[in-house]
């Protein structure tokens, strides 16, 4: 069973509110997988005789230990210390046959698709500290992609209407397509999702025209993909009612939640708490902590603080919904892979870092992430700015930077009105409707733009020139309802460029990016 968070921090007493209608047929008449029902059943009984498993005896394992070999976390920045090769380290260690954290016998052995008790009360510690969760559990997934795509499959049925932001991680929403869910766009601006658009959509929704009334909201709160914003708490408020009053269920999707920047620590609250109560003093407020209907799914991930390739995440939500994913992953992927328990359980454990040491190594990854993101902003201000043909906002959190292209200053714009009858606007526009893309998308009024087409002209101008940045038109979400008010294509005007990587590979791909602009907007 998932894990009960529990927490000394003050949060709102939840209401119980029944969210069962919101389940998919397919999580509605899915059965707990029998056998591993009976070993549940039998863990009452203290030293019972296993005589009914399928599991390899662990003396046949062909492994006894591992050790992982992680910084030591000594210093005030210990990523600093670990990039430049000065940082001592800690050896952790997992053995099958002696005292460990979490046993090899049990790590690679057969086990709940929620994931080990070790992991799980680690992470729900954590998340009490941090968000202070109304009657949550938490559960293991295999990454946020994993448990988004479980997400789909536990509230979609084929022709539910789920609402995201207009642009967004198309890889996923993808996914739910796949299922027969059609997406719903709302609109955005720096400031991320748009409270009162999301109320517009849900207010003027036509059930006889438009279908089952949207009931999931998907969103990104912080470090938004691809735009980079970082919703307020003032908007996550507005965002909560209008889910409550039109009973919409949130997934969370929160991988770069740690990744936030120009961060003033309380120094005394450090020194008398630790790392863990003084981050989450100044941490952005997110949709887990204020849900008391407990219509909020949170998806955290490992990808982005540790590696990507760890492959483990975990999931926070309501007992009623933890349980029904912990029967799909028990009839799906099955539990979280040994190895990465293993490590997360030493890493997070009394001889590792604990939550406290983990806290210490995201506040100095998110410095070193903000001192490149201040690079990309100073050497964009140098070289890309000054042409007047890119501007940007300083992203507060994340690893991306949301560039705006103004193609209204391009010799070859072209806007187009209903009532203009110009010939020559007419084939630029036929030319660019009959292009695949987003603007096919129909739209109720305003202008229509040549912009997807000089955007894709400038991609292909800039991989000629020697840089990749992705054009907004990849993450476009493509109205299929009627509730957009303008075609999205016209908003395509912009490219998803990130500063994770190196100094060198910043400072080239802006110069590189300035002269292809310049060349683009015949400048030169």
């Amino acid at each position: 069973m998932p894990v009960a968070v529990e927490s000394a921090i003050p949060y709102p007493t939840p209401r119980k509110v029944d969210l069962a209608h919101h389940l998919s047929t397919e999580a509605r008449i899915r059965q707990p997988n029998p056998i591993k029902s009976v070993w549940k059943a039998a863990q009452v009984r203290p030293g019972i005789i296993n005589m009914g498993n399928g599991d390899p005896h662990h003396t046949l394992y062909p492994i006894s230990s591992m050790n992982f070999i992680v910084p030591s976390l000594e210093g005030d920045h210990p990523v600093e210390a670990w990039r430049t090769g000065t940082s001592k380290t800690l050896v952790l260690s997992s053995h099958k046959d002696a005292p460990s954290t979490l046993s090899l016998r049990t790590a690679f052995a057969y086990g709940a698709g929620a994931g080990l008790p070790a992991v799980r009360e680690a992470l729900a510690d954590l998340g009490a500290r941090i968000h202070a969760p109304p009657n949550h559990t938490v559960c293991l997934s295999l990454g946020n992609a994993d448990a988004l795509t479980k997400c789909f499959r536990l509230f979609g049925d084929p022709d539910d209407s789920f609402l995201c932001e207009e642009f967004t991680f198309s890889a996923m929403t993808n996914a739910a397509l796949a299922l027969g869910i059609r997406w719903v766009p709302v609109r955005v601006d720096g400031g991320g999702l748009l409270p009162e658009d999301l109320e517009r959509v849900m207010r003027c929704w036509d059930e006889k025209k438009q279908g089952k009334r949207p009931h999931v909201l998907y969103t990104v709160p912080c470090s938004q993909n691809p735009t980079g914003s970082t919703i307020s708490l003032e908007r996550r408020r507005r965002i909560y009612e209008v889910a409550h009053i039109y009973d919409i269920i949130i997934i969370e999707d929160d991988p770069y939640y740690f990744l936030q920047y120009d961060l003033q620590i309380n120094q005394n609250t450090l020194k008398e708490h630790g790392y863990t109560r003084a981050m989450s003093e100044v941490l952005p407020r997110s949709f887990l902590s204020m849900d008391i209907d407990g219509r909020v799914v949170r998806l955290d991930s490992f990808s982005k603080v540790l590696a990507p390739g760890i492959r483990l995440g975990w999931i926070t939500s309501s007992p009623f919904f933890a349980d029904k994913l912990d029967m799909l992953t028990d009839s799906s992927t099955q539990h979280p892979h040994g190895l990465g328990q293993a490590y997360l359980a030493e890493l997070l454990g009394p001889t590792g870092w604990g939550a406290d040491g983990l806290m210490k190594w995201v506040h100095s990854l998110a410095r070193e992430y903000e001192r490149r993101r201040d690079l990309f902003v100073s050497v964009f201000d140098a070289k890309v700015a000054p042409t007047g043909c890119a501007s940007a906002e300083v992203p507060q959190s994340g690893m991306f930077v949301w560039i705006q292209v103004h193609l209204e200053t391009h010799p070859r714009f072209v806007v187009r009105t209903p009532d203009s009858g110009s010939d020559d606007e007419g084939d630029v526009l036929g030319a660019v409707m009959a292009a695949p893309g987003v603007l096919g998308e129909v739209a109720r009024g305003g202008p229509i733009t040549n912009t997807e087409q000089l955007m894709s002209e400038l991609l292909r101008k800039l991989v000629e020139s020697g840089v990749i940045m992705i054009p907004a038109s990849t993450f476009a979400i493509v109205d299929r309802s009627g509730s957009t008010l303008s075609p999205i294509g016209d908003r395509a005007n912009y490219l998803r460029a990130t500063f994770v990587g190196t100094d060198e590979t910043i400072r080239d791909g802006l110069t590189i990016f300035a002269q292809a602009l310049e060349e683009f907007f015949n400048l030169k």
